[in-house]
């Protein structure tokens, strides 16, 4: 149910969209920002292991794995930045008609900051796993607005070892 949610709150079309106008570098070619942001959404929500596994039974493979790994680990924290901000706008009233928004703080509006070092793992390649100079996963700090129970703002960094205070002033 949580998909097929998402699936109509953020469509194909309109996360294509926003690729197109936040980005800065990065291209499509055969592989839609859609269908990674489709297929991750998948290994989020717990219906599949890994992007690996997800990959392996999407039903429209357009591109090898290691294209679709390539793209998944050149996205611009610019990108993601804008996808979660626009994915919040477009939930707000949503969450609103739905009736579950409900002010922590009437007058205020109430942030959670959440800066999260994402640890080494298992799921890295496994030549990998046992290499100091292997890349570490970045630094992402979500904002949450408790009182609709959305994530309204990211920053991410590419760097593991930046801090949270550097990115609260992005």
């Amino acid at each position: 149910m949580a998909r097929t949610a998402l699936e109509h709150a953020l469509p194909a079309g309109w996360v294509d969209e926003v690729f197109e106008q936040h980005r800065q570098w990065q291209y499509t070619r055969e592989l839609l920002f859609s269908t990674v942001v489709r297929l991750m959404m998948l290994v989020a929500l717990g219906l599949r292991s890994s992007l690996h596994a997800a990959a392996r039974e999407a039903e429209d493979p357009t591109v090898s794995l290691p294209a679709l790994y390539d793209k998944v680990n050149r996205t611009e924290p610019a990108l993601l930045r804008a996808l979660v901000r626009g994915s919040a706008a477009r939930l707000a009233p949503v969450m609103t008609a739905a009736g579950t928004v409900h002010p922590s703080l009437p007058g205020y509006a109430l942030r959670v900051l959440n800066g999260n070092h994402l640890p080494g793992s298992d799921k890295r390649l496994k030549p990998l796993r046992a290499l100091r100079g292997a890349a570490l996963p970045g630094l992402p700090l979500v904002v949450y607005d408790p009182d609709t129970g959305l994530a309204v703002d990211l920053a991410a960094a590419e760097d593991a070892y930046a801090d949270e205070r550097t990115l609260a002033r992005v």
